[in-house]
């Protein structure tokens, strides 16, 4: 599937999706898809975490009421959301982000919906070879690249457990 994204900001985002995006030129592009995300998330009274550079943008442009309850929208920066103990460990992260989700259950709410940049993976000087791109597609099955979305045709979906 293929979501242009001239036809509006929403890209076509369904519960369950995992995109990754690749982008190059603007800051206001990253910024723009994730403003839409939190707005749509917000709007459907989804709890929602956001890890970007700058929260006090992502902030400053998403309407204050949306947030319609104490703790519905939770900004942190990269390192906040990905080091919080000063390096990056997948397990603690994946472990952070599964409490969230069934905090946010635990509370009411309907949804979850986390969105993230992980641009401080490149200032951290981490190198992105061709194997660690490959990674990152293998576990996405859409891509937001060149403007639009599409199916990712080097998605390899994990076993489920047991």
């Amino acid at each position: 599937m293929t979501v242009p994204a001239a036809q509006g900001l929403s890209l076509g985002f369904v519960p369950g999706d995992h995109v990754c995006a690749f982008y190059s030129s603007s800051r206001n592009v990253l910024d723009d898809i994730v403003v839409d995300y939190i707005t749509k998330g917000l709007q459907a009274g989804n709890k929602v975490f956001c890890m970007v550079d700058e929260p006090a943008a992502v902030h400053g442009r998403v309407p204050p009421q949306l947030v319609a309850r104490e703790g519905m929208l939770n900004v942190l920066t990269e390192d906040e959301a990905y080091m919080p103990d000063g390096s990056f460990s997948k397990d603690v992260f994946i472990r952070n982000m599964e409490t969230m989700a069934r905090e946010a259950s635990a509370d009411g709410y309907g949804s979850f919906r986390a969105v993230g940049d992980e641009s401080f993976i490149i200032r951290n000087g981490v190198d992105i070879d061709g194997d660690t791109v490959m990674h990152v597609l293998k576990t996405h099955p859409r891509v937001y690249v060149n403007g639009i979305i599409i199916g990712n045709p080097h998605y390899q979906a994990d076993p489920l457990p047991g």
